[in-house]
């Protein structure tokens, strides 16, 4: 099943409104949790167990670390990255360490095609609400800035973490990008003019346009 599929499932079962109740006990002592980084892994943890129950086939990384959450699609060869992000208010997650993230893509560039389930939550007085859900791609959730050509967490004028867009709303100044290569494109722009990183950096878009087309049969 697809993440696309997967996300209709999640719909279709009345994901958004819905209420759940996070507690943790300890010593006799049990707390409700509400805290964001958490409730974010909480809700991970609770989509593995929503695919299983409704048979969807997914696996996960060997280090859990690693991208991406899961594997979908593995029915039909694909291997299908999926992405889960959560946010109250406001996204505020990180999508990638900027420099590896740039440099995964001169390997792997079919990361550009992960999908992304996001979650926006609010806390209620029992836990929480769930009160969207979208699937996106990367260079649908990412734009740039006031800053640079994407909108990245900077510190010490050195690029840390691609930021997300609020690609929801429709009075931004800075609207998600058109498509992957704009997307490819932009990160070039930061790239260029980082003075970290290292020889992989050398014809770093060609190399991507190459390796996309050969590992996806599409032009980036």
């Amino acid at each position: 099943m697809s993440a696309v599929k997967l996300y209709d499932k999640l719909i279709e079962s009345g994901i958004v409104g819905a209420s759940g109740t996070t507690y943790f006990e300890l010593h006799g002592i049990k707390t409700l949790v509400q805290d964001n980084s958490v409730i974010g892994n909480i809700i991970q943890e609770w989509l593995a167990s929503f695919m299983r129950q409704h048979k969807i086939n997914f696996s996960v990384p060997d280090n859990s670390q690693e991208f991406p959450d899961y594997f979908v699609d593995e029915s039909n060869g694909d291997h299908g990255l999926l992405e889960v992000k959560c946010f109250k208010k406001s996204p505020n997650f990180d999508i990638a360490n900027f420099m590896a993230y740039c440099r995964s893509l001169s390997e792997e560039p079919r990361r550009l095609d992960a999908q992304y389930l996001i979650f926006e939550y609010a806390p209620s007085q029992s836990g929480i609400v769930i009160k969207k859900v979208w699937l996106k791609k990367v260079w649908e959730i990412t734009c740039a800035s006031e800053r640079s050509a994407v909108k990245i967490q900077w510190k010490q004028n050195q690029a840390v973490n691609i930021r997300p867009a609020t690609w929801y709303s429709q009075s931004t100044s800075y609207p998600p990008f058109a498509t992957r290569k704009d997307y490819v494109l932009a990160l070039k722009k930061v790239l260029d003019t980082s003075p970290a990183g290292g020889d992989w950096r050398k014809n770093w878009f060609k190399g991507i346009e190459k390796k996309y087309q050969e590992q996806t049969g599409q032009s980036l």
